[in-house]
This record gives structure tokens, sequence and C-alpha cells, in this order.
């Protein structure tokens, strides 16, 4: 729901950069426990390269740093919703 509101916002023209942080900061966090949590699940074949599931939990860590990483997305959402700029709020 809250990438469809960000790109609803983005189709619409409006400012949704506090929506677009918000989403990426929930879905980088969401992919990677859940990826983490699928792996544990199946034990030593979750680690195994034969299944997917290792490369998934890898590519959730690298989108979530690629995405930009929880910290900056944080003070992004912080600034907007404090209504600071970059230098107020470091």
């Amino acid at each position: 729901l809250l990438t469809l509101q960000a790109a609803w916002m983005a189709d619409n023209n409006r400012p949704n950069s506090l929506e677009a942080s918000i989403a990426k900061a929930k879905a980088g966090r969401a992919c990677v426990e859940i990826a983490l949590r699928c792996v544990a699940l199946c034990g030593t074949v979750g680690y195994g390269e034969q299944d997917l599931l290792e490369k998934w939990a890898r590519d959730a860590k690298i989108l979530d740093i690629f995405e930009g990483t929880q910290q900056i997305q944080l003070l992004v959402i912080a600034r907007k919703l404090l209504g600071l700029s970059s230098s107020e709020l470091k």
C-alpha cells in the first residue's frame, strides 16, 4: 500500500518524497527479513546454490543497500516530518 500511494502521487504530479522514502524503508527491511527467514527455515538446503533462496537473500540485501540505507531513508523521513533542512538535521 505504501508503494501504491507513492506511485499514485507521482502519477498525479504530487510531491511524494516522504511516501517514497517510507515505502523504500519498509520494503527493504521486509524483503531482507523474509528472505533470511526463508533461508533459516530451510536449514542447510537454504544456503545451497542449487535453490534460489540463497540468491534471493543476497539480492534482497543488495537491493536494500542500492535503494538507500535504512539510516538515510529514516533521516529523509525525519526531515520531511519535522520540516527541517539537511543542514538543520544531520
